[in-house]
């Protein structure tokens, strides 16, 4: 377990050097966090507040243990026996950047395992994946964010995209909205792939691979100008984001039953957020655009 462990807080600490350099400014607040679990494990969080590049961005390792595994963590699919408890690891990012041309991004792998009276692995299973959240549709970001996906995947499975491609766009789907939260990338969940070792190798191609497709977009657009109506849009939209994360999101609602840490459970939300009871025609135009432009099927 400790070189897992090992595994996963290495791609945090590359996801915090690449975050870390994008923040310019002295005035952001950075705190890493460093904490214990009584149930048993513990974690790091990183978290870029108030900056001039983001507005809120976090970056969390954690290796908990439990008696009980919560439903969220397996959803409906299977079910899972943990008399002698279990195992739960893995790294979670978000980011909201200031510039509405950057897209909001989420980023999760992890690793379950069910645990012998031993305390020796009886049973695993990995899940994660990363999605984009745009604001202002770029079409050549979201060909990358994809092709970048499918191309990380490719010598694992050439399946794998076709079915984490529509597993995440299933997923990130706001049913009270009748809108998907973004435009999609990968997801997966209760899944081995040849081994626990290929497994955890695949988990960090695709954290690799998330780095290297929105840095290039942070790239692209970081200098590119917005306007007051583009932040007030982007805050309208952010509130799409709460929503999700609040009433449909399995991770927030596994942290949550599992007596999970909540201020690290809470850092994906952003620190501004809006809701108007009757918006004004032309941000009603502009999210009828966007969303008919998220609901599309971006899959390559």
């Amino acid at each position: 377990m400790k070189d897992f462990e090992k595994k996963f807080k290495s791609i945090q600490a590359d996801i915090i050097d690449l975050f870390t350099d994008c923040e310019k400014s002295k005035n952001a607040s950075i705190i890493s966090d460093s904490w214990k679990r009584p149930e048993g494990g513990g974690g790091k969080t990183f978290v870029i507040q108030d900056g001039s590049f983001f507005d809120n961005c976090a970056v969390n390792f954690s290796s908990i243990f439990g008696s009980k595994l919560p439903k969220s963590a397996i959803g409906n699919s299977i079910v899972k026996s943990t008399r002698y408890g279990y195992q739960a690891m893995g790294v979670s990012v978000i980011t909201h950047p200031n510039n509405p041309n950057i897209p909001t991004s989420h980023m999760n792998v992890r690793l379950f395992c069910i645990l012998d009276k031993n305390k020796r692995i009886k049973d695993w299973w990995i899940g994660g994946g990363y999605d984009l959240t745009p604001y202002i549709i770029f079409n050549e970001d979201i060909d990358l964010w994809h092709s970048e996906a499918k191309e990380s995947l490719r010598s694992y499975n050439k399946k794998y995209y076709d079915s984490f491609s529509q597993n995440c766009n299933d997923y990130f789907y706001i049913p009270h909205r009748k809108e998907r939260r973004g435009v999609g990338g990968i997801f997966f969940d209760n899944t081995k792939h040849i081994s626990i070792e290929k497994s955890i190798e695949m988990l960090a191609a695709i954290a690799q691979s998330y780095a290297n497709s929105y840095s290039e977009i942070i790239k692209r657009r970081t200098k590119t100008p917005f306007s007051k109506e583009d932040k007030e849009f982007q805050s309208l939209r952010r509130g799409r984001y709460v929503e999700f994360n609040l009433v449909n999101d399995r991770g927030t609602a596994f942290g949550l039953q599992s007596n999970g840490r909540i201020p690290s459970i809470l850092a994906s939300l952003p620190l501004n957020a809006s809701w108007k009871y009757k918006k004004d025609k032309i941000m009603e135009l502009r999210e009828k655009k966007l969303i008919k432009n998220i609901n599309r099927d971006w899959n390559v």
